[in-house]
């Protein structure tokens, strides 16, 4: 039996390197040689969490920002062949439900997801297969690549929100997210504003497109800095909380302009509360609206974008790290020491 070395997570805070069976593909799978992955947000709240209560629990394979290169196609393939260069989502809608069939496959009541980047190699269930894998474009370096999945979250949420050429933005979060937002939304012609609570996350936004970040300890302490930096500094059409807290989720109707709209993007935890005002919200009529993951739509315009270089999410990458440093990388995005996503290669290399 072939063996390989894996990433796993087996509870919070606990990650070790592993050897594990090497995969086969099952009718209908492939097999990826992973060529590079990249660490998230979401992976650095798993590892401090120890779980994550809808994608996978401990003792588990973890990492879902990955590109690779086909090492096995299982029977009934027939769109892949052994030394393609591919994409995968990191989920897979059914196709059946009636979310699926009112082309909202965000939604899908039976979405598939796929957990296990962090290996040398990734076996890709047949729904992703023939629904969410893409081909990775001719001279695509891994690592811009691997930023595929959350670069489609991001133009999910702008479609959302139906931006606009010149309308202003605020961006409530300075994490490779927000910098995803400040380069589309500067592409778009609609560049954004960005609160950050720490000075170092400046400079990386300012090269993602930002026109101005300010930096507070609170969002309280920066309210009236932020305001005046908006058109008139009557507010924002559109403000995006991309920090996942109840604070910035909160405060974000408050610095609309009148007829303006607030996208929850951030992922906040099930337990947070906030209070709105409701007076505020109907008489100047401020929306609320959310989006959440990505479509395979998405996806591949999300590798159209990176190809093109529209977005180029050079600014938030670490300095890459092997298998053995996946740990390590983790903790520190806990303690914030990094603040950018880390190229995982498994292989070796350099990014």
């Amino acid at each position: 039996m072939q063996t390989m070395r894996a990433a796993l997570l087996r509870g919070q805070r606990d990650v070790g390197l592993v050897d594990v069976p090497r995969p086969d593909p099952l009718p209908g799978e492939i097999v990826i040689r992973v060529d590079a992955a990249l660490t998230c947000g979401t992976d650095a709240k798993v590892y401090r969490r120890g779980y994550h209560a809808r994608m996978l629990q401990p003792p588990c394979l973890f990492g879902h920002e990955y590109t690779g290169t086909v090492a096995a196609v299982g029977r009934d393939v027939v769109n892949v062949s052994e030394g393609d260069e591919v994409v995968g989502g990191n989920s897979a809608p059914c196709g059946e439900c009636s979310y699926c069939r009112e082309d909202r496959p965000a939604l899908c009541d039976d979405l598939l997801f796929v957990n296990g980047a962090f290996a040398e190699w990734m076996r890709l269930p047949g729904r992703v297969v023939v629904r969410n894998l893409h081909a990775r474009p001719a001279g695509m370096e891994p690592v811009i690549a691997a930023a595929t999945e959350p670069v489609a979250c991001v133009l999910k949420g702008i479609e959302t929100a139906c931006v606009r050429r010149g309308e202003s933005v605020l961006i409530l979060g300075s994490g490779p997210i927000a910098g995803v937002f400040a380069a589309e939304l500067a592409a778009l012609g609609a560049p954004a504003v960005v609160f950050a609570r720490s000075a170092a996350a400046a400079e990386p936004m300012r090269r993602m497109g930002a026109t101005q970040v300010v930096v507070g300890d609170t969002l309280a302490s920066a309210a009236d800095e932020l305001r005046a930096a908006s058109p008139d500094g009557r507010g924002y059409h559109l403000v995006v909380e991309a920090a996942g807290a109840a604070s910035t989720s909160a405060a974000a109707p408050l610095l609309c302009r009148k007829g303006g709209q607030v996208l929850l993007f951030g992922g906040c935890a099930a337990d947070l509360r906030v209070e709105w005002s409701p007076a505020h919200l109907h008489y100047d009529e401020i929306a609320i609206i959310s989006s959440f993951h990505h479509t395979p739509r998405h996806v591949a315009a999300s590798l159209e974008a990176l190809a093109s270089g529209r977005i180029d999410i050079t600014p938030l990458l670490e300095e890459p790290v092997s298998l053995d440093g996946v740990a390590q990388a983790l903790e520190r995005m806990c303690a914030r020491e990094l603040r950018g996503k880390v190229p995982v290669l498994p292989h070796g290399g350099s990014a």
